[in-house]
């Protein structure tokens, strides 16, 4: 495939250029306007087995690769499944959708809104819902083949299913994860799931009115929000190690060389994601990077990390729940103001004070 992509591209045909500077601080976006010391990298095509991805930054260039690609195919007695390459237009925030038309000797390829390579869902639009979808459907899937054999059994006692659990089941669950850009909406409905199964392997039962910290603290395993945000500084802790001419590290330090962000609410970046698990786990953002090129330390202060993060994100959790009691309760408080004219008592005064417009 090497040989191939060489033959075909050796003309430097484009993709979509960044710009990179892995020295500094990776949230320190100023660094990459310097004039000397930023670097260029060209995002072409990506491989994996037998796996090949192009990308381009516009219909034309997409084109333009996909025959001279198809050149170098023949040339190798190589042919192109038409019915099993797809193409994905994303456009940028604000733009018009338009259906891409990509033509292989004749034949116009598929245009998908979302597609999976290797095991995860890309989607048209830019954002991970589809892939949490598929996530907890693959993962719900996975956990009802083992109900009869080892949920449901009698004779495997409660911890060796937790560790299936963990094993079997919460992999499927967060494949990928590492390099998603998480919402509240996502992390809520991936934990929904996740109490859901530690229920029922526990058998509680909701009219048991068990809350979900319960559960948690009961299974010994924490929250999907401490999970995820573990996982993402396991993997920029990888990034930080890489050498610097691998492109996931290129990537991790880069920027678009080309294009700017619109004045007020903006999508939220795998950065800015990233900085906020950095501050939930109570590390200080100027020497992050410093700390994660020792690996064995590293794992440590994510581990210490991690148990902060859940103990703070548990108590908070019981606060709230506090509050809503205080809240209901103060609701069903009993009348105590009473009418000077006649028995009637009310709760509030502003209930007084209409009906003393009647006297």
């Amino acid at each position: 495939m090497t040989h191939m992509l060489t033959d075909a591209f050796c003309d430097g045909s484009t993709g979509i250029d960044i710009k990179y500077r892995i020295d500094g601080e990776v949230f320190n976006l100023r660094r990459l306007q310097a004039k000397t010391k930023v670097k260029t990298y060209n995002i072409r095509d990506l491989l994996f087995a037998d796996d090949c991805a192009l990308s381009a930054g516009s219909e034309v260039e997409l084109q333009n690769l996909m025959n001279k690609f198809s050149t170098a195919c023949s040339n190798f007695d190589l042919m192109i499944n038409t019915e099993k390459t797809e193409v994905m237009y994303q456009p940028a925030h604000g733009n018009v959708y338009k259906e891409p038309m990509i033509m292989i000797n004749g034949t116009k390829l598929k245009a998908a809104h979302r597609f999976t390579y290797l095991g995860s869902t890309l989607s048209q639009n830019i954002n991970i819902d589809d892939e949490v979808n598929s996530r907890i459907s693959m993962a719900s899937s996975s956990f009802g083949r083992l109900y009869a054999n080892v949920w449901h059994r009698g004779g495997i006692n409660l911890q060796t299913k937790l560790n299936v659990y963990r094993a079997a089941v919460l992999p499927v669950l967060l494949y990928a994860s590492e390099t998603w850009t998480i919402y509240t909406r996502h992390a809520k409905k991936l934990n929904h799931f996740h109490t859901n199964c530690l229920r029922k392997l526990l058998k509680i039962k909701r009219q048991d009115k068990i809350p979900d910290t319960t559960v948690l603290d009961r299974a010994g395993i924490p929250s999907i929000n401490t999970i995820l945000m573990k996982h993402q500084l396991r993997w920029a802790g990888h990034l930080v190690r890489m050498p610097d001419h691998r492109m996931p590290k290129i990537l991790f330090y880069s920027e678009m060389s080309s294009g700017k962000r619109s004045r007020g609410g903006q999508k939220k970046r795998f950065k800015d994601t990233l900085k906020s698990s950095i501050k939930s786990f109570e590390i200080k953002i100027d020497s992050w990077e410093k700390a994660a090129r020792d690996r064995t330390s590293w794992r440590s202060l994510l581990r210490k990390g991690a148990k902060s993060c859940e103990a703070a994100r548990q108590a908070a959790s019981v606060l709230r729940r506090q509050k809503r009691k205080a809240s209901a309760h103060e609701s069903q408080t009993v009348a105590t103001i009473s009418c000077p004219h006649c028995p009637r008592l009310f709760k509030a005064r502003i209930g007084l004070t209409s009906h003393l417009r009647v006297h």
